[in-house]
C-alpha cells in the first residue's frame, strides 16, 4: 500500500513540476479546456434561468373560469370546494358579478361613450367567474387542467392562452439539444487536444520509457504520470470554467438588474450554481484522463512494438 501510495504522490510530483517548467504551455492548454467547458456551462445557464423566468411569469398561467349566468350560491360553492381539492391548481380567488359590475362601472367613468353604454344597459351582463392559477406552466398540464374544469357543472367557458407557454417550451426543448451536441463535439475536440498535448510528452520522453521498459515496468506503471496530466489539465480546466462563467454571469446581471427594474422584478442570473460548477469540474477531469488514456495506450503499444522488432 506504501509503494503504490509513494508511487502516485512520485508521479503528481513529476507532473506538477514538469507543468512549472513549462508554465506558458501549461496554462494555454488549461484555458483551451477552461473555454471549451464554459460555452455549455453558459449555454446550459441561459436555459434553466429561462426556465426559473416561468416563475416570475406564473399569472400569465391564469385560468379564466366564467360561470353560467344562472349559477347560484349552491353552484358558486360546490365549484369553489372542487377547486380546492385540485391539486393542480395552486391558488384560486371568485370574482363575483357584481365585483366585476362595480370594476367596469368605475374603468368607464374616464370614457364617456363606454359609462354612456353601460349606463343604458338593464342589467348586469357579467358572469360570476373563477380566476385560476396553476402549479406548473406546461402547456399539455395547463390545456389538461382546462378541459377538466371546463366539464364541471355551471361552468359556462374556461379560457386559456397557451400560446407563450408553448413557444417557451419548444425554446427550452431546443436549447437543450443545443447544449447536449455543443457538449459532445467540444468534448470530442478536448479529447483530441489532451490526448495530442500527452502524445507530445511521450514522445519527449520516449528514451525513458523504452529504458522503463526494458527495466520490467509495467504499462500501468509507465502511463500513471500521463493519466495524471490530463488529469491535471482538466482539474485547472474546470476551475477555469467556473470563474469564466462566474465572471460572464456577473457582467450579465448588470444588464439584466436595470431591465427588470423597468418591469418591478428583482429577477437575476445566480452567481454560483454548485452543481453545474462541480459537473464541469468532474466532466473536465473525466475528459483529460480519457484523452491522456487512449494518447498513452497507443504510444506504449507502438513503443512495445518498436522493441519487440528490434530484438
Amino acid at each position: 500500500m506504501n509503494i503504490w501510495l509513494t508511487h502516485h504522490v512520485q508521479a503528481i510530483k513529476l507532473v506538477l513540476a514538469r507543468m512549472k517548467n513549462n508554465k506558458l504551455p501549461s496554462f494555454m492548454i488549461c484555458l483551451v479546456v477552461g473555454v471549451a467547458m464554459c460555452l455549455p456551462g453558459l449555454f446550459y445557464i441561459g436555459v434553466d434561468n429561462l426556465s426559473k423566468l416561468t416563475e416570475h411569469m406564473q399569472n400569465e398561467t391564469e385560468i379564466s373560469l366564467f360561470l353560467k349566468l344562472d349559477a347560484n350560491t349552491n353552484t358558486i360553492t360546490k365549484i369553489d370546494a372542487l377547486l380546492a381539492k385540485n391539486t393542480a391548481i395552486k391558488q384560486f380567488h371568485l370574482v363575483t358579478k357584481d365585483e366585476a359590475w362595480q370594476k367596469l362601472k368605475a374603468k368607464s367613468e374616464s370614457n364617456n361613450e363606454a359609462s354612456d353604454a353601460i349606463n343604458q344597459l338593464n342589467k348586469n351582463p357579467l358572469p360570476d367567474a373563477f380566476f385560476i392559477q396553476a402549479k406548473s406552466a406546461d402547456p399539455e398540464a395547463l390545456e389538461a387542467l382546462k378541459n377538466e374544469l371546463q366539464e364541471m357543472s355551471g361552468v359556462e367557458q374556461a379560457l386559456l392562452n397557451t400560446e407563450w407557454a408553448k413557444r417557451l417550451s419548444t425554446l427550452l426543448a431546443l436549447g437543450k439539444k443545443i447544449i447536449f451536441f455543443i457538449s459532445l463535439l467540444l468534448a470530442l475536440a478536448l479529447l483530441v487536444i489532451i490526448g495530442n498535448t500527452v502524445r507530445m510528452q511521450i514522445l519527449t520522453q520516449k528514451d525513458e520509457i523504452e529504458v522503463s521498459n526494458l527495466m520490467g515496468a509495467t504499462s500501468s506503471f509507465i502511463r500513471t504520470p500521463f493519466l495524471y496530466a490530463g488529469i491535471i489539465y482538466g482539474l485547472f480546466g474546470g476551475l477555469l470554467a467556473t470563474l469564466m462563467i462566474a465572471g460572464v454571469v456577473q457582467t450579465f446581471n448588470y444588464s439584466i438588474a436595470q431591465i427588470s427594474s423597468l418591469y418591478s422584478s428583482d429577477f437575476s442570473l445566480g452567481l454560483f450554481n454548485v452543481n453545474l460548477s462541480a459537473a464541469i469540474v468532474v466532466i473536465a477531469v473525466l475528459i483529460g484522463w480519457l484523452g491522456a488514456y487512449l494518447a498513452t495506450s497507443r504510444a506504449i503499444a507502438s513503443i512495445n512494438d518498436s522493441i519487440n522488432k528490434s530484438r
